[in-house]
C-alpha cells in the first residue's frame, strides 16, 4: 500500500521513510493485530457450545448443606424444657380434641333442656342464668305459675345455646390448648427412653365468641384457666405424649425398678397391690381440683349450684388402701366438710359422703 506525505502531498512507496519530493520523514505504519477468532468461529458449525454450570452447582451445594444442617438439628434428641414440652402437649391435645372436651364444658344446669325454670327467691342460680341471657344463651326469664310452688322464672334457650351443647354440658371449646408448662419432674432412664411427668395449665382451644370473664371463672375458677398434667416420654429422641398402652407398660416398668433397688423380693406378687401406690409417690397423687370437687358435688346433688359463692377447695388426702381415691376437705355453705371422691370410668370424679 502506498504511502502519502502529509506536508507536499506526494505519493510515496509503501516502503518508503522518507518522502521522495520533499524528503520529510514519513510516519512508521502502525501494525494492525489480527482479531482472536471467537469460540464460537473456532468450533466446526455442529460442535454445541458448552457452559459451565457454576450457578446451579453453587444453589445445589447450598441447599445440600441445608438439608445436611437440618438433618443434624432433627436427629439430636430434644432436652427438656417448658418450649418442647408445650409442643408435644399441645400437638396431641389437638389431635385428640373431643378426649378432652370435657375440660371445657359445664354441666352446673342440665343444659340439654330447652327451658329452665327456678324461683325467684334462687339468686344465685338466677345471678348464673342472667349471665347467660347477657350472652344471648338464653332468652330473658317469663314469670309463670307453677300450682304449688306459685310464680317461677322460666328461661328459654337460643339456637345459640343449642349449637353448644353436648351431651348435656355447655361447652365453650373444641378442646384444650396447653397455655403454659408449670412443673416437671427429673426425666427418669427406662432403657432407652426418658420419661417425665409434666403439670400444665389448659385453655379452651377455639373458644367461642361468648365466652365472657364470668362464663370462665365458673368454669375455671379464679385463676381463669384449668391445670392438668400429662406424661411425655422421649423416643427416637423426641419427647412426645404417652399413649395408653406406653403408660401401663411404663408405670409397671418404673415400679419394678423401684422394688429392685429397694431389694424387694417376689416383685411380680408385689406390683399387682403397690403400683399405683408407687407411682404416687414417684408422680405426686393426681388429686381432684377444685373444679373436679364442684363438679362431683353438683353431679350428686344439684340444688347445690345456689351455694357456689361459698364453695373452697381447702385439701385433699389420697387413701392408700383405696386406689385412685382422696379424702377432701371443702368449704360449703358457711361450714367446713370432708368429703370422699374416687374416679370414674370416664376419668371423671364421683362423690361420696363419709
Amino acid at each position: 500500500m502506498s504511502r502519502f506525505c502529509t506536508q507536499c502531498g506526494t505519493i510515496n512507496e509503501a516502503d518508503a521513510r522518507f518522502c521522495d519530493a520533499c524528503g520529510k520523514p514519513l510516519k512508521p505504519r502502525t501494525p494492525v493485530p489480527e482479531a482472536a477468532p471467537s469460540a464460537s468461529a473456532a468450533l466446526p458449525h455442529d460442535t454445541p457450545v458448552r457452559r459451565l454450570p457454576w450457578p446451579w452447582l453453587g444453589g445445589g451445594i447450598a441447599l445440600l448443606l441445608l438439608l445436611a444442617a437440618a438433618a443434624w438439628y432433627w436427629l439430636q434428641p430434644q432436652e427438656p424444657s417448658r418450649e418442647v414440652f408445650m409442643a408435644a402437649i399441645n400437638q396431641h391435645l389437638a389431635q385428640h380434641d373431643a378426649d378432652y372436651r370435657r375440660k371445657v364444658c359445664l354441666r352446673n344446669l342440665p343444659y340439654g333442656k330447652q327451658s329452665l325454670v327456678t324461683h325467684p327467691f334462687d339468686q344465685a342460680s338466677n345471678a348464673w342464668l342472667g349471665e347467660l341471657v347477657k350472652a344471648g344463651l338464653y332468652a330473658a326469664p317469663q314469670k309463670i305459675r307453677n300450682g304449688f310452688f306459685g310464680e317461677q322464672l322460666e328461661y328459654q334457650q337460643t339456637d345459640l345455646a343449642r349449637t353448644a351443647v353436648v351431651d348435656g354440658r355447655l361447652c365453650v371449646g373444641t378442646g384444650i390448648e396447653a397455655v403454659t408448662v408449670t412443673q416437671w419432674s427429673p426425666p427418669q432412664a427406662m432403657g432407652e427412653l426418658l420419661v417425665s411427668q409434666v403439670r400444665y395449665d389448659f385453655q379452651p382451644r377455639q373458644p367461642v365468641a361468648w365466652l365472657t370473664p364470668a362464663i370462665r371463672r365458673e368454669l375455671f375458677g379464679e385463676a381463669g384457666k384449668g391445670e392438668a398434667r400429662i406424661m411425655l416420654l422421649r423416643k427416637d429422641g423426641r419427647w412426645q405424649v404417652a399413649d395408653d398402652g406406653e403408660r401401663q407398660a411404663l408405670a409397671a416398668a418404673v415400679f419394678m425398678q423401684a422394688l429392685a433397688k429397694e431389694g424387694i423380693e417376689r416383685a411380680g406378687e408385689q406390683a399387682g397391690t403397690g403400683l399405683k401406690a408407687w407411682l404416687g409417690r414417684l408422680f405426686g397423687p393426681a388429686e381432684p381440683s377444685a373444679d373436679d370437687i364442684w363438679q362431683a358435688l353438683l353431679d350428686y346433688s344439684p340444688l347445690l349450684a345456689s351455694q357456689q359463692q361459698g364453695y373452697a377447695k381447702q385439701d385433699c388426702t389420697a387413701l392408700a388402701q383405696q386406689p385412685d381415691t382422696f379424702s377432701c376437705r371443702i368449704r360449703v355453705g358457711g361450714g367446713s366438710e370432708r368429703v370422699l371422691l374416687s374416679k370414674n370410668g370416664d376419668g371423671g370424679w364421683r362423690l361420696h359422703l363419709p
